[in-house]
């Protein structure tokens, strides 16, 4: 098996080492919780240096779960990944949220980590399926915001405009990605592009009758309008591929709950051969 990647390595995605309360019903990453719900927080900052070692260039991405459930775990997250960067790394830092702020105190807390984080991905959906925070938080922040919202059924879709207002209450937004329902992507059916029915009532919605697009073998995006910045993502629930001479290609390394270092999601993955991956840097050195 050989591993192939990209330059600065695959984007390392942390799972937080605890469950959420919420139940969204496109959710694919509750399924890591329900299999074993066992956390380790130790073993996942292991982890995180494990793979700093390898790729001291590659991007972080905290997901869940609910990262900002339990500021005493993530505190430790941050400062792993300040410790990294003071010694030499550069990675970005991007954190999935929910945004479920309690107080200014907890936006304090944030702001106060706005050196290692590089933004916030916030879902807010057309159906509010987790408790909001309050619209008045997003005036405090000082880390850009992108607003990530799964679209379920065209008609969604052609809610466009009316969502881009609903989410000017928010400030900080440095752009809007509306999110195809993932659960249903194969790689059979990924590249639908032309007959994309949520992706036609957008582009029908917001007037756009050209669109750039840009692809990789796991997603693909469309950008509807450059200021602020609003795309249409459509990507599997998988981020590995093999091709013809069994190369193994990865879009994500997962380091699921329990501090184990995966190549792929949920059930998609298996335990990454990381010596194997490992050699394709020591080349490059």
């Amino acid at each position: 098996m050989k591993y192939t990647t990209v330059k600065n390595g695959a984007t390392v995605t942390v799972f937080a080492p605890y469950d959420c309360n919420n139940h969204c019903p496109f959710c694919v990453n509750k399924m890591d919780y329900q299999i074993n719900p066992v956390f380790d927080l130790e073993n996942v900052l292991r982890s995180m240096w494990r793979m700093d070692g390898i790729t001291p260039l590659c991007d972080f991405v905290f997901t869940g779960g609910e990262p900002l459930a339990d500021l005493a775990m993530l505190d430790r997250m941050f400062k792993a990944v300040r410790e990294m960067n003071a010694k030499g790394s550069h990675h970005r830092l991007f954190v999935n949220t929910t945004f479920p702020v309690k107080s200014h105190d907890d936006v304090i807390y944030l702001n106060g980590n706005r050196d290692i984080i590089t933004g916030f991905n916030v879902s807010r959906h057309i159906y509010p399926f987790v408790e909001e925070c309050w619209d008045n938080y997003f005036s405090y922040v000082q880390i850009p915001i992108r607003i990530n919202c799964v679209l379920t059924t065209a008609k969604e879709a052609e809610k466009g405009p009316d969502l881009i207002e609903r989410f000017k209450r928010f400030r900080s937004i440095y752009g809007f990605q509306f999110r195809d329902n993932y659960t249903g992507v194969n790689e059979t059916n990924l590249f639908d592009q032309d007959t994309n029915e949520r992706l036609k009532a957008l582009l029908k919605a917001f007037g756009v009758k050209e669109y750039g697009f840009t692809s990789d073998r796991f997603r693909w995006s469309a950008i509807l309008q450059e200021t602020p910045l609003i795309s249409f993502h459509r990507t599997q629930c998988m981020s590995k591929g093999v091709d013809a001479k069994g190369n193994v290609f990865i879009g994500d390394i997962i380091v699921d709950p329990r501090g184990n270092i995966m190549d792929d999601w949920n059930e998609y993955g298996s335990p990454l051969d990381v010596e194997k991956y490992a050699e394709i840097f020591k080349k490059k050195k």
